[in-house]
Formats: C-alpha cells, structure tokens, sequence
C-alpha cells in the first residue's frame, strides 16, 4: 500500500512537470526498479539506461524535427508575437489538425506559448536555435546518408555549388562554429606578426578573433561569387571594422586562374578550410595549398581545418567526418601522419596539430 503511494505520488509531480517534475522524472524510473525487484536491481538498472539512451534520442530528433518543419513553413517567422489560431491557419493554409498538433508540440518543447482566453486559442514564439535552419538541412542530409555513401555525391541541400540548396545557412553556421574554435586555437598556438592575411568566406569570424589579436592587419577575402554576397552581412555580424578589409573579391575557385596574391605582396597567414577535402587533390587541394606556400611570408601560417583523426581512424573529430560527408565531393577524412606528411611535400618547415573543443576539431597550422 506504502509502495503503490509513493509511487502514485511521484507519477503525479512527473506528469505536472516544472523543476520538481522534471527531476522526478528523471529519478522515478530508478526508484521504481529498486522498489519493485531489488535483487535484480543492478541488472534491471543496465536494461533501463540502455533503453533509455534510444528513447532519449528519439525524443530529440521529435523535437528537433518538430522546430526544423516549423521553421521550414515559416512557422516561427509570424509567431514573433501573440497571433489567434484563427489568423495563423488561415495565413498558412495548412491541414487545421496537422498545423494544430505542430504549434501544440512547439508549446511543449518550450519553443512556442499557447495562451486560451475566451475559448480561443493564442500562440507566440519563445525562443528556438539561431542555427536551426542548418541543423534541420543537416537532419535532412543526414537521412540521405546511405545514399550520400551509395553515390559518392554530396546532400543535394548543403552542396556549396548548389545555388538553390541551404548554401547560406551552411556558410554561417561554419562561421559560427569556426568562431569558437579559433579562438581556442588562437589560445593554444601563438601567431606571430600578422599582417596581411587571406581567408575565404568561412573564415570571417577567424578574421575577426585575428583582427583582435593583431588590430592593424589587412584582411583579404576571396569565394565564390554566391557566397561573396553574403560575406557583407559576416562583416557585421562579427564587427569586423571596415578600416581591417583590404579587398573582397569573387573566385572561381581555380587558384591558377584566380586573381588572390596579385596585388597583395605576400600573406603572413591564409587559412584553408576544407580545401583538401571538398574535391579530389588533383583538381583542388594541390592547388590551393602550392599557391598558399608561394604566397606566404617566410615564417607566415597556412591553418588548415579538415577532419583529421588519429591514426588508427577512431579517435579525433569523427562526428565532423561525417557531417562532411554531407558537404565533400571526395568523403576525405585525414590521418595525423598523412596529412602532416602530405603538407611538408609542400616545403613548409613545420606542422602543428591544434585539437580544439575537446577533441571535437582539429587544425594544422604549417609554417613556412
């Protein structure tokens, strides 16, 4: 009778939810093992966490899926303030009880508030992920994995050639990754006499953590005409302060015939992001990283960011080496050995491997 009450007791606050709830929910299920069959407690307890870990998952790509289709059908964008069910069906025009269940679930991950007054309904946004729109692309592309594998061609959304995929979101959402990243490897490795650099239009926010350390540098930026529109609005998300930009130009991405180097007289450091990877090293790397070295100052810094693991391949940044399955032509993960093996061919003097977010990335910075 004690038992069924306490277990009663705590059913009821988990259901309640608020802060009480939530730990209750938490603890319950270990407390209700312990209670129910204690001498099996510790192997009941394994099976529990087990499945545990799968619902907990599963929870997440619900929620996640439930703010990335909101997101996608521009749900968020007109609940920026309170908006009566009756207006925001008839401006969608969506299926009433699918559009229902969607602003309902919105409310119970704490994305949305629902307010009744007068038998009618009311919602407005709280808060959702600045990113969202690159982490619901990347769900997508995630979900094309086998097929990404099968075919050996990026997702269709976060191809960077691709003018009407999800280039923009890919572009600052690497920004804003790369923006905490440097500035741990910044930390870690020390530049010297940085006065002239080169990045692309993933390395804005690199430029930027530069500019601070180095107030007087010249930043050049060079990409793809479609990603060098948006390279304005970096610029000031990032308060790069425009005395810093020595010149913006569109690329073709063929470092041969592009114009980057020719009025600038030497770097002190350029910084490569994917360029090993994205297509095969005949056609891109070779290219990009031989330009580099004869362009840099003696003593100057090609920082290099690709997925590169140990050497037996299990440890490093294995989840960026997958994601960049969903953006590379080539599938190139590096090893520690071979890539520094592969960049001294160049002729640089050194080659340092920065982990940075614990374990999560991982730079080279080669020294000429």
């Amino acid at each position: 009778m004690i038992q069924k009450k306490i277990l009663g007791f705590l059913e009821s606050q988990a259901e309640k939810g608020g802060l009480l709830g939530k730990l209750v929910k938490d603890f319950f299920p270990i407390i209700y093992i312990a209670i129910k069959n204690p001498k099996n407690f510790k192997k009941n307890l394994e099976s529990y966490f087990s499945y545990k870990k799968l619902y907990d998952f599963n929870s997440d790509v619900i929620r996640f899926s439930t703010i990335g289709a909101a997101n996608e059908l521009g749900i968020l964008k007109i609940l920026d303030n309170w908006k009566p069910w009756d207006e925001i069906k008839e401006k969608l025009g969506l299926d009433e009880n699918r559009l229902e269940a969607l602003l309902d679930a919105l409310a119970y991950f704490g994305i949305a508030e629902k307010r009744i007054k007068s038998g009618k309904s009311f919602y407005r946004v709280k808060s959702f992920p600045n990113n969202i729109g690159f982490i619901w692309a990347q769900m997508k592309g995630l979900s094309q994995l086998p097929k990404i594998i099968k075919e050996g061609k990026p997702s269709e959304n976060l191809d960077i050639y691709n003018l009407e995929g999800e280039y923009a979101e890919l572009l600052y959402s690497v920004n804003s990754f790369l923006h905490t990243a440097t500035k741990e490897l910044m930390r870690k490795f020390k530049f010297e006499n940085i006065k002239r650099i080169m990045v692309g239009s993933m390395g804005i926010s690199f430029a930027r953590n530069i500019q601070k350390a180095f107030p007087d540098v010249q930043i050049n930026i060079g990409c793809y005409p479609h990603l060098i529109k948006l390279v304005p609005n970096l610029i000031l998300k990032y308060k790069i302060p425009q005395t810093s930009i020595a010149s913006i130009k569109g690329h073709k991405g063929v470092p041969s015939e592009d114009k980057w180097g020719d009025e600038e007289k030497g770097y002190d450091l350029i910084f490569l992001t994917k360029k090993l990877s994205l297509r095969s090293l005949n056609e891109f790397g070779n290219e990009f990283l031989g330009k580099s070295f004869n362009l840099l100052n003696s003593g100057g810094y090609a920082v290099i960011w690709e997925s590169i693991v140990d050497d037996s391949g299990t440890k490093g940044p294995i989840e960026e080496s997958i994601l960049d399955l969903l953006t590379s032509y080539t599938g190139k993960r590096w090893k520690e050995s071979e890539i520094k093996s592969y960049v001294k061919s160049f002729g640089f003097r050194r080659t340092d491997l920065v982990r940075c977010l614990a374990g999560k990335t991982t730079f080279l910075v080669a020294v000429k």
